[in-house]
């Protein structure tokens, strides 16, 4: 649809967000509501963001993520009567290569350490309003693309891995899934997600999603299951859990700002790659019950 250049940052970063998301619905579909669709969401924004600032754009956008996955899915569905597995893995494929770029773009959004922003704190910066902002949505999407992608890896190779590689899978999921419900809640503004008890559980989930990445890898490895880059699912898992691990030993979050640039490179990497390799493989794979 037409820019209009007078709108508001939030409202254009927005617009853009949800003009890429549009490109996952079938063409058919796309074509012939996606313009509306995109104009109905820019209307939406602007008057959320008129009568509620920030926050209410963050209501808005869990709403319309929520909406987006049960919509996306059920077209899908009607282009095809039923999507197949081969399809649904690789959309997978395609998740875990946005939700880590999406992770990434989190973590670098999250890096500046400054309170919230106020235009009354002098260590805020007008950038940190639009930091925050960008936070808010990258987290939870990111977490809900990536809990995809392991299912979507979970579907291909739980029959071809052993007891091991298919535990590593079920856990990975399992962590997927409290993240993504922590994420979405506090998203919410629920009061539970900014306890330490609500923090825990979040870093927990998280450390389970990778670590079980890691576990997998070290199958897919042994076994040479997957046909290239076995070494994928250790190189995306294992930073993010040492890196939590550096935190707990030196008492603080912070770590080194080239450590910490190092770690989301490979991890980002390394999810990339499974995406690559899901998207790819989802083409030869042979369908099983």
């Amino acid at each position: 649809m037409k820019r209009i250049s007078q709108d508001p940052s939030p409202i254009s970063f927005s617009l853009s967000l949800y003009e890429t998301l549009l490109k996952t619905y079938p063409s058919g579909f796309r074509h012939e509501y996606g313009p509306h669709m995109a104009q109905v969401f820019r209307d939406c924004c602007l008057r959320t963001y008129r009568l509620s600032g920030l926050p209410g754009m963050l209501s808005l956008w869990t709403h319309t993520l929520l909406d987006y996955f049960k919509s996306v899915v059920e077209e899908h569905m009607q282009k095809g009567v039923h999507m197949s597995k081969s399809k649904f893995i690789r959309l997978s494929g395609w998740s875990f290569i946005l939700g880590g770029i999406a992770f990434m773009a989190f973590l670098l959004a999250s890096s500046r350490d400054v309170p919230e922003y106020s235009r009354y704190n002098a260590a805020s910066r007008p950038i940190d309003l639009y930091f925050e902002y960008a936070q808010s949505i990258l987290f939870p999407a990111a977490m809900l693309l990536l809990l995809v992608g392991m299912v979507g890896l979970y579907l291909r190779y739980r029959q071809e891995t052993n007891g091991f590689g298919r535990f590593s899978l079920v856990l990975g999921m399992a962590g997927g899934a409290i993240s993504s419900l922590i994420t979405l809640a506090g998203s919410l503004q629920l009061e539970f997600t900014d306890s330490d008890y609500g923090w825990l559980i979040l870093i927990g989930g998280l450390t389970l999603y990778f670590l079980s990445l890691v576990t997998f890898g070290i199958a897919a490895l042994r076994g040479d299951l997957l046909p290239r880059w076995n070494a994928a699912p250790i190189m995306a898992g294992i930073w993010i859990p040492l890196m939590f691990l550096l935190s707990e030993l030196s008492g603080q979050w912070e770590i080194n700002a080239i450590i910490e640039l190092g770690v989301l490179v490979l991890t980002t990497l390394g999810l990339i790659a499974l995406g690559v390799i899901l998207g790819s493989d989802s083409l030869e794979m042979v369908t099983t019950s």
